[in-house]
């Protein structure tokens, strides 16, 4: 497994890789998600949001750390905000599945005063999200997940 991360940390910021990762992963994260497994060797979970604009249903297999629920990042590999990033920003009340469980969960925007801090646990296991951020261009949203009410 220690191979595997490494190979997963070492090819995460390639140009090459970039595009691949984008379009393909997501879809087969969705689909292992689903069952309780993981393409990755890092923490991930499946948040599904409800679109801003149409309402429907958007799954997003997303890197997490815990603390006191969730944190997620928006880094959308240096592109622009995700859409599910702008969903959270018009209803934060979303669903996550953590292995094989399913919580309701809302969505608060992290404090600047955190951002760094988890940055930094972000980069602990994943570092190409420091380049992420270098190459946005953009204030990158970190999203907290905290357990709520079923109010979905």
């Amino acid at each position: 497994m220690d191979a595997y991360r490494s190979l997963i940390r070492w090819i995460g910021d390639k140009p090459w890789f970039r595009g691949i990762a984008r379009r393909g992963l997501p879809r087969i994260d969705k689909i292992l998600l689903r069952r309780g497994w993981r393409a990755t060797p890092f923490p991930t979970l499946l948040l599904t949001t409800t679109g801003h604009q149409t309402g429907d249903p958007h799954e997003a297999p997303l890197y997490y750390l815990e603390d006191d629920g969730f944190v997620v990042i928006a880094s959308n590999y240096g592109n622009h905000e995700p859409d599910w990033s702008r969903n959270l920003s018009a209803r934060p009340i979303c669903t996550v599945m953590v292995g094989r469980t399913a919580l309701v969960v809302r969505a608060e925007r992290v404090p600047v005063d955190l951002w760094h801090r988890y940055l930094d646990r972000f980069a602990e296991f994943y570092p190409p999200y420091r380049d992420y951020v270098t190459r946005a261009g953009r204030e990158i949203p970190m999203w907290k997940l905290v357990a709520s009410p079923a109010e979905a």
